[in-house]
């Protein structure tokens, strides 16, 4: 197996290493607190340098998007944004309909899973569809 080593994957395997170091220094000499955040820092340095290295190992050729799939993509993002205004559009008027006690910091890890999963499914839709207008 043949990896690159252009200047973009070497970038991204140091920044890799460094979060692998940071989380090792954070939970070798700080206290109890620190240790979840050192820890998470190690588990995205390793699934970093794992991303490095399947990247590398593909031809540069095959990264690069067609105007189709771009296309896909942009119509996919704009309309799953206007889903998440929608939907946070929705939150807000129930919250005031029903008088419901609602906090935004408490919706908004489900308002990014809804984003998410609505662009995935829509460049899903749009990607089998076959033409994006």
């Amino acid at each position: 197996m043949k990896l690159r080593k252009d200047k973009d994957i070497l970038r991204f395997s140091c920044i890799a290493a460094l979060l692998i170091l940071a989380g090792i220094l954070m939970v070798s000499f700080l206290s109890s607190p620190y240790f979840r955040i050192g820890f998470a820092l190690i588990i995205m340095g390793i699934v970093a340098i794992i991303v490095a290295i399947i990247t590398a190992a593909r031809p540069k050729e095959d990264l690069i998007q067609d105007e189709r799939s771009v296309r896909v993509d942009e119509k996919a993002g704009y309309h799953a944004f206007w889903i998440l205004l929608v939907t946070m559009g929705l939150l807000q008027a129930a919250g005031m309909i029903w008088r419901l006690d609602l906090n935004f910091k408490d919706v908004v890890p489900d308002l990014f899973i809804v984003g998410m999963w609505s662009w995935i499914l829509l460049r899903w839709y749009y990607n089998r569809r076959g033409d994006a207008r």
